[in-house]
């Protein structure tokens, strides 16, 4: 029984201690006219989104998370603050965004998903759940595409950079 609890205890610090980097800022880079980085306050001036009730959903098909808002920017208009640096129309079908965390995680969207698609109308970054400014531990700044049927995958906590490039 005394190991057991040894276990638990050791376990509750080692999560409680957890190292992570806080994202501040954003950065958006690459294939843009403007490398651009925004902190909360910049995000706050940009246009603002707020959704509606949204579950977290992991790859397994589990709920972790029911939040009743994520409130922020969507990711279009921080791309367009950027303005993408394209020669021809033909070379959109081509680029695409990745985002990365401070933990090195990292999503893609591709060009059409995010302008050309319903998906783009709810691909957030967002600085506050459910009505409140997210925590340290949440990594201040956040994305997640809430339409995606298991948005897990792509909820990027401590979200740190956009690379805009071209495959």
């Amino acid at each position: 029984m005394k190991k057991i609890v040894f276990v638990l205890i050791l376990a509750i610090n080692l999560f409680a201690n957890e190292n992570y980097k806080i994202s501040t800022e954003v950065e958006v880079s690459g294939l843009v006219e403007n490398t651009i980085k925004l902190d909360i306050k910049e995000l706050e001036k940009m246009s603002y989104f707020k959704s509606g009730s949204t579950p977290v959903v992991c790859m397994s098909g589990e709920t972790k998370d029911n939040v009743d808002s994520f409130e922020g920017v969507l990711l279009r208009d921080i791309i367009d603050k950027a303005i993408l640096k394209v020669n021809s129309r033909k070379e959109y079908n081509n680029i695409y965004f990745k985002v990365i965390a401070t933990d090195g995680y990292e999503a893609i969207f591709s060009y059409n998903e995010v302008f050309n698609t319903k998906l783009g109308d709810n691909i957030i970054v967002f600085y506050k759940k459910n009505g409140k400014y997210l925590e340290n531990y949440q990594g201040k700044i956040a994305l997640i595409s809430i339409d995606d049927i298991k948005n897990g995958p792509r909820h990027i906590r401590w979200l740190e950079k956009i690379i805009v490039g071209k495959i």
